[in-house]
């Protein structure tokens, strides 16, 4: 009898207390928190490249357009049409004219010079998350 007695001790000691799986979920909860959080970081830090790329490579198609047009674009979307003389300007369709966040792309004139505005993460034009050609780096706007 004692020898049964020893195997049902055994048994009950053979997996984990209530306290030990706890322990373990707070610590795979915590692991978690700061992956997503930081997985979330990246991906908002790629939109914001992303548009800053976007906002000087549109500048550019309006530089061309004026070149092969003599006139600036009445709008973005002038240069993603074909205008009779072969392929658009700025490739994508009617996706190449909105930023990450959904909101579409604005020209502004800004004196002699016209400006690409992406209205950022609010998307909301005139924030100071407004990503501009006329500020960004690599870009300094349409003459």
């Amino acid at each position: 009898m004692r020898n049964e007695e020893n195997k049902a001790v055994l048994a009950m000691r053979a997996g984990f207390t209530l306290i030990e799986i706890l322990v373990a979920v707070a610590i795979i909860g915590i692991l978690g928190a700061v992956a997503v959080t930081n997985v979330i970081a990246s991906i908002e830090k790629a939109k914001q490249t992303a548009a800053k790329e976007a906002v000087g490579v549109m500048s550019n198609a309006v530089t061309q357009y004026y070149l092969q047009y003599k006139k600036y674009p009445g709008d973005l979307s002038d240069l993603i049409r074909d205008n009779g003389d072969g392929e658009p300007i700025l490739d994508g369709g009617e996706g190449a004219l909105e930023d990450p966040w959904g909101t579409e792309y604005k020209l502004e004139k800004k004196g002699k010079r016209y400006v690409i505005v992406s209205a950022g993460p609010d998307m909301e034009f005139g924030n100071d998350d407004d990503i501009r050609s006329d500020t960004t780096k690599k870009s300094g706007g349409v003459n």
